[in-house]
């Protein structure tokens, strides 16, 4: 039974004070009458005399114990390496009609055992026999137990005076354990007298590890083991770093700050700069924006979303500003209210708001109210991260990417890194 790499460790305290120390106190022995516990000490004999236990589940039979608590017992002492156990699942059972065969003999034996010196009827043989007739007789004229008078073939007598059941005991052999020959088994399953059945037994012999008399490792220093002094004669169980640990909780980064990160390396690698949007305002005194050089030039509909209050932040004070051009003002104005410069404005049947990648070309009637030339083309781009970020994820809804109804485990099995990008 393969076992993981253990170590012994024995903790190293300095010398208590007198008035704290009295004499050691052993640990009681672990096995108790309990059935659990059972393990008799001849049993410890045997195994240290070179001995060894082929068949736990007769030895179980033998305690008065089920298999599965000697089976506790036994997975104990193996991690002790007190005994080593060979671990056998699939074994040979008897059949119903095999268990029988085994308590009243063969049918060929039973057949032979039914005639009567002067012999018997075939009849009569089968009234007695019932349904093991048939094949006592076949194989018992087989063998040559049994013979026919002369002329008359419904007279059957013995040709023999004693006979070794070699079936019988061949069945009794493998139900106690013992190991047949291929041929032996095959010609029992042939006369289906056995089946395979997984079960679990172990075979037993004395370990590297192995006493006599087993004392019950400590698994905790107490504090009454420092104040008795107790712990200089503990012996400590093995302690095993081979043990999966409980699970550490870790912070993990949320998928769209990952995608952040890699979409902005990639511009990085471009040629792009870095530019600290919070570093730049901060360094012009700018802490805030006016809605109309944010919205409303960039002619973003009064109901977009991103004017809502739980997008954006407004002030109340000051709750407007005065400092704007009054003629690009009411350009802009015109536009929205109007159309102009080929646009047709805003209207209420357009209710749905279409973004990819919040990327795009100005348009005229952005350009032309600030003076600049027909012609001139302008691109505006700021790659959002959210349709990016689930599209990678499989995430089909955006609630489940942010907001109160996140999935931590979604945020836990997000990958390291994204090769598509």
């Amino acid at each position: 039974m393969a076992q993981s790499q253990i170590y012994r460790a024995r903790p190293c305290f300095p010398q208590l004070p007198s008035n704290l120390r009295t004499s050691p106190r052993r640990l009681p022995a672990p096995w108790r009458t309990s059935p659990r516990r059972t393990w008799r000490p001849a049993s410890f004999a045997h195994l240290n005399s070179g001995g060894e236990i082929p068949d736990s589940r007769s030895y179980a039979s033998s305690l008065g114990v089920t298999h599965g608590e000697l089976e506790d017992v036994i997975k104990s002492l193996s991690a002790f390496r007190i005994v080593e156990s060979t671990l056998t699942k699939d074994t040979w059972v008897l059949t119903e009609e095999a268990k029988g065969y085994v308590a009243s003999g063969s049918p060929e034996a039973q057949l032979v055992a039914a005639i009567p010196p002067e012999g018997a009827s075939k009849d009569v043989l089968k009234e007695k026999l019932g349904s093991i007739f048939d094949i006592g007789m076949k194989t018992a004229a087989k063998n040559e137990w049994i013979g026919f008078e002369k002329g008359n073939k419904d007279l059957v007598f013995r040709k023999v005076d004693t006979f070794k059941d070699e079936l019988q005991e061949q069945l009794k052999r493998l139900y106690s354990g013992e190991v047949l020959f291929d041929k032996v088994i095959d010609d029992l399953k042939r006369r289906k007298l056995i089946t395979k059945e997984k079960s679990i037994w172990y075979a037993l012999k004395k370990g590297p590890q192995f006493v006599a008399k087993r004392e019950k490792f400590a698994t905790d220093l107490r504090q009454e083991h420092l104040r008795s002094g107790d712990w200089k004669n503990l012996e400590f169980k093995d302690y095993n770093f081979g043990a999966q640990g409980q699970p550490i909780d870790i912070g993990y980064v949320q998928p769209l700050l990952e995608v952040r990160e890699e979409i902005k390396n990639i511009f990085l690698q471009m040629g792009y700069t870095d530019n600290d949007v919070n570093k730049t305002t901060i360094q012009n005194d700018c802490y805030f924006f006016v809605s109309f050089w944010n919205f409303d030039a960039l002619f973003q509909p009064r109901q977009h979303p991103s004017r809502d209050s739980h997008d954006t932040f407004f002030l109340e004070a000051p709750a407007a500003t005065k400092q704007l051009p009054e003629d690009y003002l009411e350009k802009v104005k015109e536009v929205h209210q109007c159309s102009g410069y080929g646009s047709k404005g805003y209207h209420k049947g357009l209710k749905k708001w279409v973004e990819v990648g919040n990327s795009g070309m100005f348009r005229p009637e952005m350009l032309l109210p600030m003076g600049l030339p027909e012609g001139v083309s302008v691109i505006a781009w700021g790659l959002s991260l959210e349709r990016p970020t689930m599209i990678l994820s499989g995430i089909d809804n955006i609630r489940d990417l942010f907001g109160p109804k996140v999935d931590f485990n979604l945020i836990k099995s997000s990958p390291l890194c994204h090769l598509e990008l």
